[in-house]
């Protein structure tokens, strides 16, 4: 299968200095997390940014007057977790996973046209496939949809990896499930199309998560694949994938574009949400986190300046 990498090297992504922006919520203790965050531009919904992000099951909304410097706005008055969002005809619809007990995960969905009043609850997916319920904790978790035609894709991750020296879990599969309505029913692809690979070096342990882009006529993906280092250490880094038809995919070789380094993220780069500018550069926020078993996670970004022959057909396929 042969794919379009765009040239987005590991060097061409500059993180900001400000970073990291955000930190978590409340009184920072060790373990305190503010991650996977979500973000709106300004003309999307009115002249301001607007972020999503959760921290100790809830889920926060952010705004912002650039990009940089954020507020806490409120906690959405429902539990929830490692979201996404998604507009249609006026509608924001959020995704979101929802925790149970014994770190049980299912697949949520809330919609709001005015961000601060938000819809019942539908439950979309529940853990059922042997691969889903893999693992020390039953979960599907980390949705992503795009629509390709009149068909609704929701990618998601499903079954668990322990990482010993941190304390908890992360995904160890990548899937996607179907339907020709937003709110279901999502038939399961049935399998796994991203699951750890002992020869790519940042996805050996576990798949991570995956957000999916439409770019020229063909998918990228961003994929922060778990994965222990020469020394044994539970790791994580932003990796670049491509594929013709969303579910083959094929890392780039100069892989990872985002890894861990000093400071706030020597630990772990964990999930992002990529903003494509005015067709002049990429915002690609994430959390990271700077220790293992008591690391913080904050939120920060990195800019990818475009050039000409990089401007895509398409940006994104909910826009």
């Amino acid at each position: 299968m042969k794919v379009f990498f765009p040239n987005w090297r590991a060097e061409r992504w500059v993180d900001l200095k400000k970073n990291p922006l955000i930190k978590p919520p409340g009184e920072i203790v060790p373990g305190s997390v503010i991650g996977d965050p979500q973000v709106i531009l300004p003309g999307e919904y009115d002249e301001y940014w607007h972020m999503f992000a959760w921290s100790k099951g809830k889920i926060y909304h952010l705004k912002s007057q650039d990009g940089i410097h954020w507020r806490y706005l409120e906690a959405l008055p429902f539990k929830g977790g490692l979201s996404y969002i998604y507009r249609e005809n006026d509608v924001w619809y959020l995704f979101y996973t929802k925790y149970g007990a014994n770190s049980y995960t299912e697949i949520c969905l809330r919609e709001s046209v005015d961000l601060m009043s938000w819809s019942r609850e539908h439950v979309l997916l529940k853990p059922e496939l042997s691969w889903e319920i893999e693992g020390r904790c039953k979960q599907v978790r980390n949705p992503c949809l795009i629509k390709i035609d009149n068909i609704y894709r929701l990618y998601y991750s499903g079954g668990t990896i322990w990482l010993e020296d941190c304390g908890y879990e992360e995904p160890k599969y990548i899937s996607f499930a179907e339907a020709e309505d937003i709110y279901g029913p999502y038939k399961r692809h049935g399998k796994p199309i991203l699951k750890p690979n002992p020869s790519i070096p940042y996805r050996n342990f576990g798949a991570g998560a995956l957000k999916v882009y439409k770019w020229r006529g063909e998918y990228i993906g961003f994929n922060n694949g778990i994965y222990k280092d020469r020394y044994g250490r539970s790791r994580s880094a932003i990796c670049l994938l491509a594929s013709l038809n969303g579910i083959e995919w094929i890392d780039a070789p100069y892989n990872p574009i985002i890894k861990p380094g000093r400071g706030w993220k020597k630990a772990l780069v964990y999930q992002l949400d990529a903003k494509f500018i005015e067709n002049e550069k990429i915002l690609l926020y994430y959390n990271a986190r700077n220790g293992w078993r008591e690391g913080i996670e904050c939120i920060g970004y990195s800019i990818l300046e475009m050039k000409v022959s990089e401007l895509p057909m398409s940006l994104r396929l909910n826009c």
